[in-house]
């Protein structure tokens, strides 16, 4: 084996330049690939590390099941079986009504429970103070955008009272309207999300002003991230809908991976031109050597030692095209880095981009790297079989005719 390669070193050190374009072309194919896989994946860690800094993976959100015409709704009997899965740390239900103003303010509504507050720990007061939980009060907490709202168009502040109406509908009865009194008791700061443009209330004053038994919707703490998974699939066992934030997570992947391997096929084209030349180089090469394979079977070789022969200087421009097809992949995928980052930010804006400025937008891994190598391996060996098969089906009488 050593002998054999030893002949292949020779036999390509005698071709030097059409060995050097060879590896080129395969080189340049392997770094196309990995440098485009590169992007995708560096896109993907991205997008999963901005999801995760923006969601809490140990939170699952909980919602009325709809399946095959029956809608589930969630009651206290479905949150005490959740609440007895030994992951779950405590489960936090709320309900959701509009009430209108007598000037026609919209309000959003949303009555809530202590654990819903230590589950959004962003929920912090600018000025006054939490409504009293666990009684009925009529004490609410105004978001940020809406207490900016009642103040502009209500002229409403901080210790106000003020009466608003909710629509309630019976069964088979006609909507009738309730007047509530609320005292506004504090002001949230702005959290930028659904809390600044809601009103929160105590839970038991909620319900006991919507005049209904089952919830809106429920947040499931667990103790930890992978625990979530599990206790999802128990929710949805129950009849209820469930969802958390590695639902986003499991389908940026998905996404981010079809595109990936749909940019990494199309760049992977360019592997085909470096296909071409090695299939072009060693059929030249046969040509070449017709006088050596002739006097060589006529020693006694035989067709498999000939494709031997030839398939050990394929590998030998494979392996060299793989080692420097991984370098130039990760030089190239920096070179992305270097310069498409700043493009790619300023194209996303202020609000997609920012997520991409403290990072890289390439990952090259391990497997990538190995799966290049591979890639020219395979190539550069079945490239040379036709080549291969033809100069071991060669004639030697003919070969040696030629001498």
């Amino acid at each position: 084996m050593r002998e054999l390669f030893a002949l292949a070193s020779r036999q390509l050190g005698r071709k030097k330049l059409r060995v050097f374009l060879i590896v080129l072309g395969i080189a340049i194919g392997v770094a196309a690939v990995i440098g485009v896989t590169a992007l995708g994946e560096g896109i993907r860690v991205q997008a999963v590390e901005q999801i995760k800094s923006q969601h809490d993976l140990t939170t699952i959100e909980v919602s009325a099941g709809v399946g095959e015409g029956i809608i589930t709704l969630i009651t206290d009997s479905k949150l005490n079986a959740i609440e007895t899965d030994e992951y779950v740390l405590f489960v936090a239900p709320f309900v959701k009504d509009s009430y209108v103003t007598q000037n026609n303010t919209y309000l959003a509504v949303k009555g809530i429970t202590p654990e819903y507050k230590r589950i959004h720990s962003d929920l912090q007061l600018e000025r006054g103070n939490w409504f009293e939980t666990g009684k009925k009060s009529n004490e609410i907490v105004l978001g940020y955008d809406v207490a900016k709202r009642l103040s502009t168009i209500e002229d409403l502040e901080l210790g106000d009272t003020f009466n608003a109406k909710i629509r309630l509908y019976g069964e088979g009865d006609r909507p009738t309207d309730k007047t509530a009194t609320f005292i506004i008791s504090g002001i949230l700061e702005s959290t930028g999300d659904e809390h600044d443009s809601q009103v929160l209330v105590d839970l038991t004053e909620a319900k006991a002003l919507d005049e209904k038994d089952v919830y809106d919707g429920a947040v499931v703490k667990v103790d930890e991230p992978v625990s979530a998974a599990s206790v999802l699939k128990r929710i949805e066992r129950l009849g209820l809908g469930a969802h958390s934030a590695q639902d986003v997570i499991d389908e940026v992947n998905k996404l981010m991976t079809a595109v990936t391997l749909i940019l990494g096929f199309f760049s992977g084209i360019s592997l085909v031109v470096g296909a071409l030349m090695v299939v072009n180089t060693m059929i030249i090469s046969v040509y070449e050597r017709t006088k050596e394979i002739g006097l060589t079977k006529a020693l006694g070789a035989s067709d498999y030692d000939i494709m031997k022969m030839f398939l050990a200087e394929c590998l030998i421009i494979g392996i060299i095209g793989g080692v420097f097809g991984d370098l130039l992949g990760i030089c190239f995928s920096m070179l992305i880095d270097i310069v498409g980052k700043p493009f790619l930010v300023s194209a996303l804006g202020s609000d997609l981009g920012a997520g991409l400025q403290s990072g890289s937008i390439t990952a090259i891994t391990p497997w990538m790297l190995a799966a290049g190598f591979a890639i020219s391996l395979i190539l550069s060996i079945v490239s040379g079989l036709y080549p291969a098969r033809r100069a071991a089906r060669l004639n030697p009488l003919d070969a040696l005719r030629q001498i």
